[in-house]
């Protein structure tokens, strides 16, 4: 798809005023104001990350009730089960929750559904269970929002319940739980509403130790960054407090199944960014639950045995590369059925069923077919009766909201505006199509689905120094929300090729030159440049290249890499 590069604007008088009143270059009072940020106040509170900056727990609704259930059930021996969900979002949730549980002395156990047996949320044969085995207090995490009819099952069989959830609320609303605990709640004063599921168990851990002096909101907060980053909420407020912290504290990290996951991985004793959690830790610790049960995955996250460790993360190590070579056969029959099946100029979202799919890599499947053709995509893997869709969109259209307005076709779903899941009937799945392209067409203007590198101006590669990189951080973490400064550098070329640089799972690597003669490496997404990019094409002539500079740290020095959102051959 051809890109259109277009260069966020802003007034220049603006740029000099908000330099020299924080004395920071040109470059970087231009990339704050691209942010929102415009006053001395406003970037103070943009760049300190400190741990103070979190609001106070009593005013997320129902917390104080959820402590109390929580210390009289600790208190009186009460068994408490926490039921999570399979992804990372709340295999973290889950594991924060339990460890804190079980320091407290709680008598705790936990459940992950099956993706494939189980499905996604609370069920009564859970509940059942717990009831038979004496459970007292049940704790969702990332799930429950929407779970009226086992909640109340559970309360007629006899067990109080705390939700602990971010997902959007039924036009129902609160669900019938003995403490809801979900910022999106409208009684809710707690001011940070996008939290991530693992944000809202983070905020619960902070009031169950408000009154331990021995007790420290960074023990778990290497937990609370990688669901936060996995679970792609948005970079700001808490979330960016969160995660700042939290990549220094997992870089430290002295949970055994983490150190052994980054020990697999190379990465253990050296800072880390939002980059590695994303496709590094995440894609591992979700590939066991995406084909099978995420068992494994929430031991990893429990254990304190080194053995235990080393051992889970060789399976999971496994169980990754199982799941890609399923990923890389699942995307190329995918644009094939692109290529035959979808026309562009009538559907604005791509719908695909296939019954040689398998369910765990849906939602893998749809992202990337989404940054490939930039407009919304659902993935659907028939399978018998009932099948299993997972959707991704773009920014200007809310799958939750889409879906809300075809739910007729659907037995279940759920989600964000930006990922969401469901089940359908196989039979349905044609005028599943046509709904949603026909809502699609009512509500997303034409323009949305044209792609548009939004760049944060012109840098040269001669001026990207250690300097530079330095006060680029500042602005990090990076991720959604706070994106990676995109610049444009025309001063570029790729030398001729004489050799190839190592491989990369996540592109093609290749050196770009600049003016003085000095190389960089450059990394090419392989999901967005297609099966037959060769970069020997390009070889020895100019280019301008979007990119944003990353700074990679290794045991031979750091280094500058460019990860490029675009190339152009000048005309």
């Amino acid at each position: 798809m051809r890109r259109i590069w277009k260069v966020r604007p802003v007034e220049e008088t603006s740029v000099q005023q908000l330099s020299q009143a924080l004395g920071v270059p040109p470059l970087i009072a231009r990339l704050l104001i691209h942010r929102g940020v415009t006053s001395r106040r406003e970037a103070d509170d943009f760049l300190c990350t400190d741990l103070s900056g979190f609001a106070s727990p009593s005013l997320m609704a129902d917390l104080p009730e959820a402590v109390q259930l929580i210390r009289r059930a600790v208190s009186e021996k009460q068994k408490i089960l926490v039921v999570g969900d399979y992804d990372v979002d709340g295999l973290t949730s889950t594991a924060l929750l339990y460890r804190t549980l079980r320091s407290m002395g709680a008598d705790v156990g936990c459940h992950i559904p099956h993706r494939m047996e189980d499905g996604y949320g609370l069920k009564q044969e859970v509940i059942r269970k717990a009831a038979a085995d004496g459970v007292k207090l049940l704790i969702t995490v990332d799930c429950g929002t929407t779970s009226f009819e086992e909640l109340r099952y559970a309360h007629r069989m006899g067990l109080e319940s705390i939700v602990v959830d971010h997902h959007e609320l039924l036009p129902a609303g609160r669900p019938p739980a003995t403490a809801f605990l979900n910022p999106l709640q409208p009684a809710c004063r707690y001011p940070e509403k996008e939290l991530a599921s693992v944000g809202v168990a983070f905020t619960l851990y902070r009031g169950l130790i408000e009154e331990d002096p021995d007790r420290t909101v960074w023990e778990h907060l290497d937990l609370a960054a990688l669901g936060t980053v996995a679970d792609v909420a948005p970079l700001t407020g808490e979330n960016r407090i969160m995660v700042k912290a939290g990549l220094h504290r997992l870089a430290g990290t002295q949970k055994a199944g983490l150190r052994a996951l980054l020990a697999k991985t190379k990465m253990l004793g050296r800072d880390l960014s939002t980059e590695d959690i994303s496709f590094m830790l995440a894609p591992r610790i979700n590939a066991m639950g995406r084909t099978g049960s995420a068992d494994v995955s929430l031991r990893l996250l429990l254990t304190d045995d080194l053995e235990e460790a080393e051992e889970l993360a060789k399976r999971i190590e496994k169980e990754n590369k199982n799941r890609g070579v399923l990923q890389r056969e699942a995307l190329k029959r995918a644009l094939a059925k692109v290529e035959r099946e979808i026309n562009f100029s009538t559907d604005r979202v791509i719908v695909l069923d296939d019954d040689q799919w398998h369910p765990g890599v849906a939602g893998i499947i749809a992202g990337r077919l989404a940054d490939r053709f930039h407009r919304p995509v659902v993935v659907i893997a028939v399978n018998g009766s009932v099948c299993r869709g997972s959707a991704r969109s773009i920014q200007d259209f809310s799958l939750v909201d889409a879906l809300e307005q075809v739910k007729e076709h659907l037995v279940e779903f759920g989600g964000h505006p930006a990922a969401a899941g469901f089940t359908i009937e196989p039979e349905k799945i044609p005028l599943f199509r046509e709904a949603i392209n026909r809502v699609a067409r009512e509500r997303m203007d034409p323009s949305a689905l044209s792609r548009t590198v939004d760049l944060d101006g012109p840098l040269p590669l001669a001026l990207l120094t250690a300097e530079f990189m330095r006060d680029l951080e500042l602005l990090g973490p990076f991720g959604t929300g706070n994106p990676r400064p995109i610049f444009v550098s025309e001063d570029a070329r790729i030398p001729a090729v004489k050799q190839e640089l190592p491989f990369s799972p996540l592109g093609i690597r290749f050196h770009v030159e600049d003016e003085m003669g000095r190389l960089f490496e450059a990394l090419q997404s392989r999901h967005e440049i297609g099966e037959g990019w060769n970069v020997r094409r390009l070889a020895a002539g100019p280019v301008s290249l979007a990119y944003s500079p990353i700074r990679r740290f290794g045991p031979d020095g750091d280094r500058i890499e460019l990860k490029l959102c675009d190339i152009k051959i000048p005309a």
